[in-house]
């Protein structure tokens, strides 16, 4: 088999999944580099794309098809200083002036990936100058879609609508069908990440009417995906599961696994957010085996969304009901969800570089509850304060990556944990009755220094007195009795105060603190067992406070496409309006006039309030927007269409002319962004790319247009006036 066809089956598998991989023998491989694409092809076939192979492969390939195919697999797979490399090497063996163009469109995708969008459109001005010159309006209006696109990314939202908009006029006026159709869904994404959720629900639908009547069964399940995510930020949770489940059959028809598990992760997200936990772990679950692990973000959001419902079922498994306690199997069961969270937090850090110490701190304190959660109960003795000191250990790890607010809570924690250990210890010391009275005494200290940190002050304010109450039993020698009655009143007032707080029937903290008073309330028979017995409960219940507190069940972290941590506004909403050069190093320069397209305007410009497009709807920005005419650049007749320009075999052989076509229709197949579209993990290193070695920049002259000159003119003889003038004073004088 042709190498080339393999590269291709490698992108194409990486792409949307399946498992046409498997029916390649890589003995069969014919071409230049062999043994290096049997490499890359088990490295594939184990769900990740090896760096290094793919670097020796873009060094030692010669063919300018193979290099591009292997550039887009760098790229899919967010390698994207690599991918760059690859192109900007098959750049400078390529004089096809049709390959030309589509190397220089990607190259721009590559630098929009990394954020850079002065790069990102220096190289889509190159491939619109390429299209422009041989006469492709096709070609043409998908480079203003993806700097459209790019523009989208940067949150600059007039531009990226006004790029867009011309793109799509463009494809309607050459009657390219499927072209308009991903312009409508590319406008809806735009509104969409505006915010603008009517506007954006409409061009989805516009988009998918259009995809359907084509039949592009793909296309248009990934636009049922984004309508689902649409109706799930509005809360219409049936609408939102419907689009899902619809996406998700004709991707199973499409046998496209990737892009099942995608909308998998985004289900199981919609569950996560209505509080169903327990629906989230399935498709989620599935969701994590079917993504690639160089998928990002998808992979990323996935494992994070995973974990927090190992969290979210750990925490229901503890739930205490009005009198009954969780059993022990249930703790143990919560304990096992934990440490499975805490495994995919784990395993999520390393992959991030925004984010990375928020995921560090769930996961140690995911990891200090599985400790805790077996900590309750029946559990006595050393048991227990071993326990007591591995969850106290791993609080450590977290406060060491906590924020200053965070911080606090967790330290607050600590000394909770620490009035436990105290507690559990007096098992241990049964014969001695002073050392039994100052551990007593210690605990109640240490939970007094962590009830000054609960959500609820009152609430801590009337555990302090019951704590003070308790010290105060054990440091007089007097009857008891009154001192174990005012304490137990304090807890009563607390225990309101707790299960005003609690919401949904959950009163796990409030139950704790009512059995703590029934215990001090009963006959002072055994005082030093009462207050060990009331202090267990009263900690308990403060570490269930606190850790709600710390470790937020209801906010689900986003990551963005470039892994950059999405700042959360509401619950389950994300601010979008993010600057591409905000998000990477200071020197990154800002976009001059000079690297954007040079497009040849109409004078005849309009605004937003009367700019109706095609289907009639009113775009509502503030910015000057493309007039009627859509400002499109004054181009020769059209040679021909795009995708037949693009079937240009090299070779006679079967193979290698379909690959060769497949190899250059990647301006078709990416022109329609989707959300499998990857990130790379790593922190980006800005290499200076060596400029293109024909195309040069070229200084832009304005000539001056008739009404200037006129202008001139009449200046330039105000000014002949007013010396004759001055010439006949001086002379009369």
């Amino acid at each position: 088999m042709n190498q080339l066809v393999v590269l291709q089956e490698i992108y194409a598998s990486f792409s949307k999944g399946g498992d046409g991989l498997q029916k390649i023998d890589s003995k069969t491989i014919e071409g230049s580099c062999p043994e290096l694409l049997s490499k890359l092809l088990e490295s594939t076939r184990k769900g990740r794309i090896d760096e290094n192979v793919c670097r020796e492969l873009s060094l030692k390939l010669q063919d300018v098809y193979e290099i591009k195919r292997l550039g887009d697999i760098c790229r899919r797979a967010g390698l994207q200083d690599l991918a760059i490399n690859t192109y900007n090497r098959a750049l400078s063996l390529s004089r096809d002036p049709i390959l030309r163009p589509v190397l220089q469109n990607n190259l721009g995708q590559a630098f929009a990936h990394q954020g850079d969008l002065a790069k990102a459109a220096f190289y889509y001005q190159k491939a619109a100058d390429c299209f422009a010159k041989e006469g492709d309006h096709i070609g043409l209006a998908h480079v203003l879609g993806n700097l459209g696109s790019a523009y989208r990314k940067s949150g600059e939202w007039d531009k990226a609508i006004e790029y867009c908009y011309r793109s799509l006029k463009t494809f309607e006026e050459k009657g390219d069908d499927l072209g308009i159709a991903q312009m409508t869904g590319s406008l809806g994404r735009i509104y969409a990440d505006m915010g603008e959720k009517e506007l954006a629900a409409r061009y989805f639908e516009r988009s998918l009417t259009d995809f359907q009547r084509l039949g592009d069964k793909r296309s248009a399940a990934w636009v049922l995906d984004r309508l689902g995510r649409i109706a799930g930020q509005r809360m219409d949770w049936d609408k939102a599961l419907r689009y899902f489940n619809s996406s998700l059959s004709l991707f199973e028809e499409q046998g496209e696994s990737q892009s099942q598990g995608i909308v998998l992760s985004n289900l199981g997200r919609i569950y996560l957010q209505m509080g169903q936990a327990t629906a989230a772990r399935e498709p989620l679950e599935r969701a994590v085996l079917l993504i690639s692990r160089q998928m990002k973000p998808s992979y990323q959001n996935t494992l994070y969304c995973l974990a927090k419902t190992y969290s979210s079922l750990a925490i229901d498994c503890l739930q205490e009901e009005p009198g009954r306690s969780s059993s022990r199997q249930q703790r143990l069961e919560a304990s096992r969800l934990f440490v499975q969270a805490a495994d995919r937090y784990q395993e999520l850090a390393p992959t991030l570089a925004d984010g990375q110490a928020e995921i560090k701190v769930a996961a140690a304190i995911a990891k200090s509850r599985s400790y805790l959660a077996r900590l309750c109960g029946d559990v006595q003795g050393e048991e227990a304060l071993m326990l007591a000191e591995r969850a106290q250990a791993f609080l450590d790890n977290a406060a060491a990556n906590a924020s200053d607010g965070d911080k606090a809570g967790i330290l607050g924690l600590q000394r909770i944990i620490a009035g436990m250990k105290e507690v559990h210890s007096i098992g241990l010391l049964a014969n001695e009755p002073l050392m039994l009275t100052r551990a007593l005494n210690n605990a109640s200290e240490y939970l007094m220094g962590g009830a000054q940190g609960l959500a609820s002050e009152e609430a801590g304010g009337f555990l302090c007195q019951a704590l003070k109450n308790i010290i105060d039993v054990q440091r007089s020698g007097r009857d008891p009795t009154e001192k174990l009655q005012t304490a137990a009143a304090a807890l009563r007032h607390a225990e309101r105060h707790f299960g005003a707080a609690e919401i949904d029937g959950k009163e796990c903290s409030a139950n704790r603190i009512a059995k703590a008073a029934e215990i001090l309330e009963e006959s002072a028979a055994n005082v030093s067992g009462q207050c060990q017995a009331a202090l267990l409960h009263i900690a308990g219940a403060m570490a269930s406070n606190s850790l709600n507190k710390i470790d937020d069940s209801d906010s689900i972290l986003t990551w963005d496409e470039s892994l950059h941590l999405l700042p959360m506004i509401e619950k389950g909403e994300f601010a979008v309006n993010i600057k591409i050069n905000d998000l990477h190093e200071q020197d990154i320069r800002p976009i001059a006039k000079t690297d954007l397209p040079v497009l040849e305007i109409s004078k005849e410009r309009y605004e937003a309030r009367d700019l109706i497009l095609a289907d009639g709807w009113l775009v509502p920005i503030k910015a000057d927007m493309a007039c009627r005419s859509y400002g499109q650049l004054l181009l020769p007749a059209i040679r021909q269409q795009f995708n037949e320009k693009l079937e240009m075999p090299l070779e006679p052989e079967n193979e290698r002319q379909e690959s060769h076509k497949r190899a250059l229709t990647d301006a078709n197949e990416e022109r329609y962004e989707e959300i499998n579209e990857v990130r790379n993990n790593e922190t980006i290193r800005f290499s200076e790319v060596a400029p293109d070695p024909e195309i040069e920049k070229e200084s832009q002259e304005s000539p001056f247009s008739h009404s200037k000159a006129v202008f001139l003119l009449k200046v330039m003889t105000a000014l002949l006036l007013m010396l004759l003038a001055i010439e006949a004073i001086l002379y009369l004088i």
